[in-house]
C-alpha cells in the first residue's frame, strides 16, 4: 500500500469525512455488479467504509455518506494546496478582512441556489454558523469561535471575532450550508437527513445499501450544462478493485493501488492514469522528553543517515517524492519555502556529515557500531500499529539504514489504542506519522510544533519551544503574504536547525482515472484540482463540471 493509507489528516479541510474513511479503512467492502462508461455517465469508487451504504446525509455528523459533501452540499471556498494555498471561489466569490483580522465580510455568488429551486441566502449561512454553535456539532471541516455572524443583505455575511482570525480561514471556506427552512428544529447530532436538500451539482437519484446514484441538476447555479449526467458510487472491495478498474468497471477512484503504475497505468497507457498528488508529508517523530533524543546532534545524524530516495519507491515506485527539510513540499508548497532553503534537499544518505554530527553528541564508531559515552551502542524502538502491514515494512527498511550508519533499530508492532497512548503519554523512542498543509505553513506548523499540541496532532514527538510558540502566534495573527513568508522562513529555519522531527517523503492523495469516456482531468501538468473523488467538496465537484466526453462519444 501507498503512504497515503496510514497518514493523519488533522484539521485539513481539503479531505473531509469520506476521505477520512478511505484513509483509515481502504475499501474494505462488498463488489458489486456495475459497469462503468457510457455518453453521459461515470462510475466512482468514493471508498465506503464496511460492506453496505448508509442513508445519512447529514454534513455536520463525522458519519455522513460519502457523496453528502460536494455532490449535494456545498463549501463556501476552498484552497488549492497542489498550488500553495490557492483561493478557490465556490459559493462564496470573495472575502474581505477588516478590524485587523476581527471581521470578514463574505460575497456570497448571488445565482446560488438549493436543488429545490429556491435561492440561497446570507441568511442560511448565517443560520448555518449559529446551527453548528448552537448545537454544538464538530463537521469534518472543523469549527470556530465567534463573536457574532449577520446577514448585511440577501448575498452578504459578516462575522465577526473576539481574536485576528486569519487561522480560521480555512475552516470558514469549509463551511457547508444548509437551508434554514428546512433544518429549523432539527437535531443536528442524530438528524440523518435523508432526503437532502443541497445547493450542489447533483441530486440523489437512486438510493441502494450496494450503490448510489447521483443524477445532475438541470438548474445548478454554477454552470448551465452539467456534462457528467449521472454519477454512479458503488460499494468496492479493496481486493476485487483493481479488477474493476482494469476492465472500466470502475472508472474514478480514490484507492491506493500498490505499484498502480505497474498494475494499471501499463496496462492501458493511453487511457489509464494515476496520480498521487502531495497533501502532506511523513516525518520520523523523535521523542524530545528523553536522552538521547533530547540532544540536537543525535537527531540531525539520524536524520543525515536516512535513505530518503529508497523509502520513496516503496510500495509504490514514482509516486512519492522526498522532502524538503523544511518539511515542506517543493513542488506544491514552493512558493512559501525561503530561497535559501529552496536547495534543502537530502534524497540520499549523508554518512560523513551524519558521523560528524554524532561525535559533537559524542559518539564515535568502533566495528560497525555507533558507540556512546557509556560504551553503549546507539539503539532505539520505532512503534507502529501492528494492522499497518505497509507501514511496518516501511519502518523496517528504515532500521536497515541505520544500520549502515552503526544504529541498531528495532520496529515494535502494537494495536493501535496502545501506539496512541504511547505517543500521547511519550512513552516510546521513534515514530514514523503525517502531518498535512493547509492554505499556508500556519496550521502544519503549528499541529507538529506547537508546545500546547505536544502528544496529539501531529507534534508527536512532544517538542516544546518557547521561541517556537512566539513564531506560531505571530504566523496565526498574519493576514498579509509577506509577513506569512518571513514568519513562516523563521519556522523553516527551525526544522533545518534544531530538527524537532525528520522530514521524510510525501503522501499523496491516492487517484486513478479512465479517460476513455471522460477527458479533463486534473494531472500535474494542469493541477486545477485534488484528483482524489474522496477529497473534498469543491475538488471533486470542479472535476465533474470540467470533465468532457472524448471524442467518439
Amino acid at each position: 500500500m501507498a503512504p497515503t493509507s496510514r497518514t493523519p489528516l488533522t484539521r485539513s479541510v481539503l479531505i473531509g469525512t469520506a476521505a477520512l474513511a478511505l484513509a483509515l479503512t481502504g475499501c474494505s467492502a462488498t463488489p458489486t455488479a456495475s459497469k462503468g462508461g457510457g455518453a453521459d455517465s461515470l462510475t466512482v469508487n468514493l471508498g465506503y467504509a464496511g460492506t453496505t451504504i448508509t442513508r445519512n446525509f447529514n454534513p455536520f455528523s463525522l458519519k455522513a455518506t460519502q457523496g453528502t459533501f460536494g455532490f449535494q452540499y456545498e463549501s463556501l471556498f476552498g484552497f488549492n494546496i497542489l498550488q500553495g494555498g490557492k483561493f478557490v471561489p465556490w459559493l462564496v466569490t470573495k472575502y474581505d478582512w477588516a478590524d485587523g483580522g476581527k471581521k470578514i465580510t463574505l460575497h456570497l455568488d448571488p445565482r446560488a441556489n438549493w436543488s429545490d429551486g429556491s435561492p440561497l441566502t446570507a441568511s442560511d449561512v448565517v443560520f448555518t454558523v449559529d446551527y453548528i454553535r448552537d448545537q454544538k456539532l464538530q463537521p469534518s471541516s472543523g469549527t470556530f469561535a465567534y463573536k457574532k455572524a449577520t446577514a448585511v443583505d440577501a448575498h452578504t455575511v459578516e462575522i465577526t471575532f473576539k481574536e485576528p482570525a486569519y487561522s480560521k480561514l480555512n475552516v470558514i471556506g469549509g463551511l457547508t450550508p444548509v437551508p434554514a427552512k428546512l433544518w429549523k428544529g432539527k437535531d443536528g447530532q442524530t438528524f440523518t437527513n435523508p432526503d437532502p436538500v443541497g445547493s450542489g451539482a447533483y441530486k440523489l437519484g437512486q438510493f441502494s445499501a450496494q450503490q448510489l446514484t447521483f443524477e445532475a441538476r438541470d438548474d445548478y447555479w454554477k454552470q448551465k450544462n452539467v456534462p457528467v449526467k449521472t454519477v454512479k458510487a458503488p460499494v468496492v472491495a479493496g481486493a476485487s478493485e483493481i479488477g474493476k478498474l482494469l476492465r472500466g468497471d470502475i472508472e474514478w477512484s480514490g484507492g491506493a493501488v500498490a505499484d498502480v503504475k505497474k498494475q494499471y497505468v501499463d496496462a492501458d497507457p493511453k487511457n489509464h492514469h494515476a496520480w498521487y498528488p502531495t497533501y502532506g508529508g511523513l516525518y520520523m517523530f523523535f521523542n524530545h522528553t528523553k536522552a538521547p533524543f533530547k540532544d540536537v546532534h543525535v537527531r540531525k545524524g539520524l536524520s543525515l543517515a536516512v535513505d530518503r530516495s529508497e523509502l520513496a519507491q516503496l510500495g509504490n515506485p514514482g509516486m512519492f517524492n522526498t522532502l524538503n527539510l523544511t518539511g515542506l513540499d517543493s513542488k506544491t508548497q514552493g512558493k512559501w519555502i525561503d530561497p535559501k532553503y529552496a536547495d534543502a534537499d537530502q534524497p540520499k544518505p549523508e554518512l560523513a556529515a551524519a558521523y560528524k554530527e554524532f561525535e559533537k553528541a559524542g559518539y564515535k564508531k568502533q566495528g560497525g557500531e555507533l558507540v556512546g559515552p557509556d560504551g553503549k551502542q546507539l539503539s532505539f524502538t520505532i512503534i507502529e500499529v501492528s494492522d499497518f502491514g505497509d507501514s511496518i515494512q516501511r519502518d523496517k527498511v528504515i532500521a536497515e539504514q541505520l544500520k549502515k550508519a552503526g544504529v541498531k533499530v528495532d520496529v515494535q508492532a502494537l494495536p493501535n489504542g496502545q501506539v496512541d497512548q504511547r505517543r500521547r503519554e511519550a512513552k516510546f523512542d521513534v515514530v514514523v506519522g503525517g502531518a498535512v498543509y493547509g492554505n499556508t505553513p500556519f496550521s502544519f506548523y503549528q499541529d507538529m510544533l506547537a508546545s500546547k499540541n505536544a502528544g496529539v496532532w501531529c507534534n508527536y514527538g512532544h517538542y516544546k519551544s518557547k521561541k517556537v510558540d512566539a513564531l506560531l502566534a505571530d504566523l496565526e495573527s498574519s493576514g498579509d503574504e509577506a509577513t506569512i513568508k518571513k514568519t513562516s522562513a523563521e519556522l523553516e529555519k527551525v526544522m533545518i536547525e534544531d530538527v524537532p522531527a525528520a522530514p521524510l517523503i510525501t503522501i499523496g492523495a491516492s487517484a486513478e482515472y479512465n479517460s476513455k469516456n471522460w477527458t479533463g482531468w486534473p494531472d500535474a501538468d494542469d493541477p486545477y484540482a485534488n484528483p482524489a473523488p474522496w477529497s473534498g467538496t469543491i475538488n471533486a465537484m470542479a472535476i465533474l463540471l470540467n470533465l468532457r466526453p472524448a471524442k467518439g462519444n
